[in-house]
Formats: structure tokens, sequence, C-alpha cells
């Protein structure tokens, strides 16, 4: 089975402002088949209201954005993700987030927000930079 991961909506917003950054090269493995992508109702949402914001129009196409969001709906590996007690995040939006990657087995949860960051995991999900995901994706492949 191939590991799964989480790619947060800061890091989707990236990949699209920075097509040469570690979050567009984390997608470009996602796209390659070197992980699977997890999500849930809840997270696929606010990738749609976060890309539709009038702020990323001025660093992403609609195009770019209409096809990463199209993307996601039909690669992602879509999760029921029931709501944890006791996360000690204040953003919804990062419980959401969390959730989904413990309900769907993911290894790991890919975040650029320091406050996730700080964690460092929740149960078996390893929350971790772009950069620390990509080193962590090389590891597997080659161990």
């Amino acid at each position: 089975m191939k590991p799964r991961a989480v790619v947060d909506t800061n890091l989707l917003v990236a990949a699209l402002a920075r097509p040469s950054g570690a979050a567009a090269r984390a997608l470009h493995h996602w796209r390659a088949g070197r992980f699977e992508h997890v999500a849930s109702a809840a997270t696929l949402r606010e990738a749609e209201l976060v890309a539709g914001a009038r702020w990323v129009e001025r660093i992403a196409s609609r195009d770019a954005r209409d096809a990463l969001l199209a993307e996601l709906r039909a690669r992602s590996v879509l999760v029921e993700a029931p709501v944890l007690d006791g996360l000690a995040l204040r953003d919804a939006g990062d419980r959401r987030l969390v959730e989904a990657a413990r309900a769907g087995g993911a290894r790991w949860l890919v975040t650029a927000d320091r406050e996730v960051l700080r964690m460092r995991g929740h149960g078996a999900v390893e929350f971790v930079a772009a950069r620390e995901f990509l080193r962590a994706l090389d590891s597997a492949r080659d161990g």
C-alpha cells in the first residue's frame, strides 16, 4: 500500500504561487503516484473556499486553481472523518485536517502552519513541513 498524506490548504496555495517550490514538488510526487492524498468533505470544502479567495487570484490563474481543485476531488482518498476530542488547535480547519489524516491512515500531515508543526503529530500522524515530507518520501523509496 502506498503511504498516505494530507496536504494542508496553505501548501496547495504555495504550490500554485511557486511552481518550482517544495510544495509544488510534493504535489508532483502525488501526481506521480508516490503517495495517496487523503481528504474529507470538510478539507475539500476549505480548499475550495481558500483557492476561490480574491487574494489567491493575484497569485494563480483561475484555470490553475480550478484544475488543482478538480484533481483533488477526483484523485484524493475521500474519508469520513469523525471529530477528535482534545485537539489543541485554535483553527477549526487545522482540526479537520488532523481528523482526515487520522481517519484515512495518513502517515503525514504536510503543512506550513507553525502552530500545527509545533505539535509534531497526533497519534500515528507526523506533522511535517514540505521539505521534511520530501526527505521522508525519498527515505521511504530508498529504504
